[in-house]
C-alpha cells in the first residue's frame, strides 16, 4: 500500500513499503506518484527492483550528473557558474565510468588533486 503526503513546497512524496522493502519518490504532481507506486509494487511482487526508474536507467557516473542537471533544470534552478563547473569537471574525470566499478579507490585514482 502505497501513501501520500504533500510536502510544505507542493510537491508529493510517495511511499511504499512492501513484503520489507521501502521506495520513496517525489513528485510535482499526486498523479503521477500515483502511477509510479503502482509501477513500484508490481515490481517488488514481481521481486525486481523496487528502484526510482532514473537510477534504474543511469548506467554510469556521467548519467547521474546528467539527472542531477536535469532535476535541477526542472525544479527552475539550473546549477550556477561554480556547481555547473564542478558537475562538468566531474562529469569530464568521472563521466565514463559504470557505477558497480566506482568506489573510494577509484576516486581517488582518478581525481586530480
Amino acid at each position: 500500500m502505497a501513501s501520500f503526503t504533500q510536502l510544505p513546497s507542493g510537491n508529493w512524496r510517495v511511499q511504499v513499503r512492501r513484503k520489507n522493502r521501502y521506495v520513496s519518490e517525489t513528485f510535482r504532481r499526486r498523479k503521477d506518484g500515483e502511477g509510479r507506486a503502482l509501477d513500484m509494487e508490481r515490481n517488488i511482487d514481481r521481486s525486481g527492483s523496487p528502484k526510482p526508474r532514473a537510477a534504474v536507467q543511469a548506467k554510469t557516473f556521467g548519467d547521474i550528473i546528467d539527472l542531477q542537471i536535469e532535476d535541477m533544470q526542472e525544479v527552475g534552478r539550473p546549477p550556477r557558474r561554480s556547481k555547473a563547473a564542478v558537475l562538468e569537471a566531474l562529469k569530464e574525470a568521472l563521466g565514463t565510468v559504470k557505477l558497480p566499478k566506482l568506489n573510494r579507490e577509484r576516486l581517488i585514482e582518478l581525481l586530480p588533486v
